[in-house]
């Protein structure tokens, strides 16, 4: 298996949109998108390529010293490979890269598979939002991001 993680291009959207709409049910337009990805150097867009295909992706934003994750998501067939895990740390090193050290994001509280996952990363709550997302609220999580070693 051939992984791959890209900054997000426009050639990528069929792809980005097809899973975006399977994974919420709010889900972005491709002109949300199409505006997200211009480089202005205060937005991470990235995709997980897997043998040739668009697989996952991750969005966020540089805000000062600090970046919030926006979207992260796979295809259904390949969640729990560690994928997600993947995506996460690579988007929170390439803001780490661009000065920033704290990262926030929100979940929706009944997405306990994701929450674990943030977990993992440092990732703590630290408020709820009541019916941020329509009619379920969501958990703002906060942590620290910190440089990964590798060889």
């Amino acid at each position: 298996m051939n992984q791959r993680i890209l900054k997000m291009r426009p050639e990528h959207l069929p792809e980005i949109l097809d899973i975006e709409k399977r994974s919420f049910p709010d889900p972005w337009s491709e002109n949300m998108f199409r505006e997200e990805t211009k480089d202005d150097g205060r937005r991470i867009f990235l995709v997980l390529e897997i043998d040739g295909k668009i697989s996952g992706y991750a969005v966020g934003w540089v805000v000062l010293d600090e970046f919030h994750l926006g979207n992260i998501a796979l295809a259904a067939e390949k969640r729990r490979w560690g994928c997600g895990r993947r995506l996460l740390q690579e988007i929170l090193q390439q803001a780490y890269r661009l000065g920033c050290r704290m990262a926030s994001l929100e979940v929706r509280s009944s997405n306990e598979a994701a929450i674990e996952l943030y977990k993992t990363f440092g990732f703590r709550p630290v408020a709820i939002r009541k019916k941020y997302y329509h009619n379920e609220d969501a958990l703002v999580m906060m942590s620290d991001i910190v440089p990964v070693n590798s060889c």
